[in-house]
């Protein structure tokens, strides 16, 4: 009996040997452990051995058994592993790999249209600035000549900031969200060395009616020279040329003298309507972007006022500045034939998936 278990022993090794799926190994550990298996067969002839040989074949049966179990347990681990290093082999993911995606998504029209202004005016020679959305009231107001007992703020409507922060504080340090980006003109002209040619995108906010052209929160672009011998001529040839390069050499533009407190002289530019072709309809209804008009307003443009200079520390007898302020969300309007601004912030894919 000896002798099968030994036979037995070299053929289970044979066999597992050449096993190489989970699904083989419990066939294997069937045939040899099992009830009906191999090793039971043999035995079953211990009972015809004498009492010594018993204390000598069971132990040597026993053994075999503990030995088969193990063996086919290590076995499975390593069939284990082989499985998922298979696997990790063959879905393994290289990233610098290229991907054909359907769905890349798309730029927003205000975010184009913002950057092609930016390269515009870098083409033109000028930096981009950028600040704060949370502003000071000193620097929205005070410094650009709006103390603030000046009429000029009901203007704006400003969203301020909660009143359990701007109890606390004095005049002049109070927050709000910015009401445009002319702080940043301010804070430029404070820590930047003359002369000084930025433009200033960003997010602005007022608590206005909303209609085709105005919504509560939108997107302005300023732009600010100051230097010696600037001139309300050098604005409006800059403006012509930037205005046609957006809206091509078509469109016109209007001048038309205004009031701003921080500015002077000052003025409000309109350009021909580009929805309605300057005839005030569309389709032959009234045209709600120019109001009919064949005109829209969608910027306004200045000489700073000398005092605005000194507050920042500049000598206004030695130099001068102009500047102006457009809304980009009309621009966009304009540029891309959308009927009212505020289809921008409606979160409509048909919309942007047009551009």
């Amino acid at each position: 009996m000896q002798n099968k278990l030994n036979e037995l022993k070299e053929l289970f090794l044979s066999e597992i040997k050449n096993t190489d799926s989970q699904e083989n190994l419990e066939i294997l550990e069937k045939d040899f452990l099992w009830k009906t298996g191999k090793l039971k067969e043999i035995l079953k002839g211990i009972k015809d051995l004498t009492p010594d040989e018993k204390k000598i074949i069971g132990p040597e049966a026993n053994k075999l058994k503990v030995f088969i179990e193990n063996e086919i347990s290590e076995k499975s681990k390593k069939l284990e592993e082989e499985k998922f290093a298979k696997m990790e082999e063959d879905e393994q993911i290289d990233v610098t790999l290229q991907f054909p995606s359907k769905d890349k998504g798309h730029k927003h029209p205000i975010s184009i249209t913002s950057n092609l202004l930016e390269e515009i005016f870098i083409s033109l020679g000028f930096t981009v600035e950028d600040g704060p959305q949370v502003e000071v009231e000193e620097f929205n107001f005070d410094k650009l000549n709006i103390p603030d007992n000046h009429p000029a703020r009901d203007v704006w409507d400003t969203f301020w900031i909660s009143d359990e922060i701007n109890n606390e504080k004095e005049s002049g340090t109070k927050n709000l969200l910015r009401t445009h980006t002319s702080p940043v003109q301010v804070r430029t002209m404070l820590k930047w060395e003359l002369p000084i040619k930025i433009v200033v995108p960003g997010r602005v906010f007022r608590y206005e009616q909303e209609d085709a052209r105005h919504t509560c929160n939108f997107y302005q672009l300023e732009w600010l020279v100051v230097g010696e011998k600037v001139t309300f001529g050098d604005l409006k040839g800059t403006l012509e040329t930037v205005m046609k390069k957006l809206l091509w050499e078509k469109t016109e533009l209007r001048f038309r003298p205004s009031i701003f407190p921080f500015t002077e002289p000052s003025a409000e530019i309109d350009v021909s309507c580009q929805i309605c072709q300057w005839t005030g309809k569309v389709k032959w209804k009234k045209c709600s972007m120019c109001s009919a008009t064949g005109w829209v307003e969608l910027l306004g443009a200045w000489m700073v006022h000398p005092k605005v200079l000194e507050d920042c520390g500049i000598d206004s007898e030695k130099y001068s500045w102009f500047a102006f302020g457009m809304w980009i969300d009309r621009i966009a309007a304009q540029r891309f034939g959308v009927s009212s601004s505020r289809m921008f912030y409606q979160s409509k894919l048909k919309l942007n998936e047009q551009f």
